[in-house]
């Protein structure tokens, strides 16, 4: 079935139109939510990159208005992470990371806890590496508390 509210906001993700999806994400933000998780649970997915940046962004502009919001974002995705989830969550990490690289004063202290729960699991290793170099790119300080060895 045709879900014309999903082709719009995937059709802003390719043209790289944020303001829409923004604007959508303003008209109803838990189904603009959704669309997205959708297309990050296929990391080899055309949009999946630009999914992210969007959760990014979204977190940049939003998180000030409603951080519990975000906040519920970054639960159910390290929910996702863990055995209780299904570790099936394959990019939590990096949406994670986006999450708190949008808005680090509202969400820093997660940045450890995605850490410890994403490190010993190999399936999330890509997702990891792309966190943590969003993470840097976004505010060194945030990979403080991090071992030596995971920093990028």
């Amino acid at each position: 079935m045709r879900d014309p509210a999903r082709e719009a906001l995937y059709q802003a993700l390719s043209e790289g139109d944020f303001d829409q999806v923004l604007a959508a994400f303003d008209q109803d933000r838990s189904r603009v939510l959704r669309d997205l998780a959708r297309l990050t649970y296929a990391p080899g997915d055309a949009l999946c990159g630009q999914a992210v940046a969007a959760l990014r962004g979204l977190s940049e502009r939003r998180a000030a208005q409603d951080p519990e919001f975000f906040r519920e974002v970054i639960r159910r995705r390290i929910w996702g992470m863990n055995e209780e989830g299904g570790n099936i969550d394959w990019s939590a990490p990096e949406c994670v990371a986006a999450v708190i690289a949008g808005s680090p004063s509202h969400y820093r202290e997660f940045v450890t806890v995605m850490f410890c729960a994403a490190a010993d699991e190999p399936i999330f290793a890509d997702s990891l590496r792309a966190a943590l170099k969003l993470l840097k790119e976004s505010d060194p300080s945030l990979l403080d508390d991090l071992p030596d060895t995971a920093r990028p």
